[in-house]
């Protein structure tokens, strides 16, 4: 038998009733819990045995049932050394570690933004694949001045909890790095911002006279299995396992980086992404990944503190 821990995470206050549906789960399946630790107001860790006889399938998705009806997030992880002991955790950029999506932004700065609707819902449908999308999307910001990104900096919204989240982990040690399908002069942006150590994202062609966008991706497109590729370069680079890592997205092109690390959080994704991934948070707060790696609130503090 394998010992686990839950982590229960309300947006404001955990309740009764929070605490209450999760027993429910571990009633059902006739789980005894070892140990339960309150992390914060919102927060509280529960360490289980899960029984040979309970397929964890099982048990992730009457608890994702859980976590819908009663809007409270419960992420099931095993009970390691590697739980606290991760040393490399990688982020997603558009609507991960900021709040909007990149070209988005550029295609209303090009007033493009209809045509680039449509092409993301068919991405998104399954009628076209991400590098054919992003080329497509692309093409049509031709023209655009080069100076777009940094005229589109000070538009650039980091989500709540991230610089708190980053700044806590570096005083830990971990590496950190943002894998995106957004663009590198923004991704390199924000690496300083919250001091992370790599960034990967998509080149644009510039013109000749270093002008306008050409409507051109160059080199390798930062797609779903790129990121899972650059996940294990970082880690085989900095001599760390894979599971010792952590990756954290949004998006359907996250969900193979977030299988291919050693635990994955889908932060505010879409229904489809957090019935996928490892695990799911829905908060206003990337504060609150600390939680899933087992730092209570005054633990937090302290880190945030140095």
């Amino acid at each position: 038998m394998t010992s686990y821990v839950a982590t229960v995470i309300a947006r404001t206050e955990l309740t009764a009733s929070h605490l209450v549906a999760w027993e429910s789960v571990l009633l059902k399946f006739s789980i005894e819990q070892s140990d339960k630790k309150e992390l914060s107001s919102r927060a509280y860790d529960y360490v289980f045995t899960l029984p040979a006889s309970v397929e964890l399938a099982s048990l992730k998705a009457e608890v994702n049932s859980v976590c819908v009806e009663h809007n409270v997030d419960i992420c099931l992880q095993p009970n390691d050394r590697f739980r606290k002991g991760k040393r490399l955790v990688v982020f997603d950029m558009d609507s991960t570690l900021i709040q909007q999506e990149v070209i988005d932004m550029i295609a209303a700065y090009a007033d493009v933004e209809e045509q680039v609707s449509t092409i993301t819902s068919l991405a998104m449908n399954g009628k076209i694949d991400f590098n054919e999308s992003l080329r497509r999307r692309v093409s049509l910001l031709e023209g655009v001045p080069s100076t777009v990104f940094e005229s589109l900096k000070s538009q650039i919204r980091i989500t709540p909890g991230a610089i708190e989240l980053c700044k806590a982990l570096k005083s830990e040690g971990y590496t950190l790095a943002v894998l995106s399908g957004g663009f590198i002069p923004l991704a390199n942006w924000l690496k300083g911002q919250l001091g992370l150590d790599y960034a990967y994202a998509n080149t644009l062609e510039i013109s000749e006279d270093g002008t306008a966008l050409t409507g051109k991706v160059l080199g390798h497109i930062v797609n779903a299995e790129r990121k899972a590729h650059l996940l294990r370069e970082i880690a085989e680079r900095e001599i760390i396992e894979l599971h010792e890592s952590m990756a954290v997205g949004d998006g359907a092109n996250d969900l193979v980086m977030m299988r291919t690390a050693g635990y994955g959080v889908a932060f505010n994704a879409k229904p489809i992404v957090q019935e996928r991934a490892p695990s799911r948070l829905n908060s206003h707060s990337l504060q609150d990944i600390l939680y899933i790696l087992g730092y209570s609130l005054a633990e937090q503090t302290a880190l945030l503190a140095d």
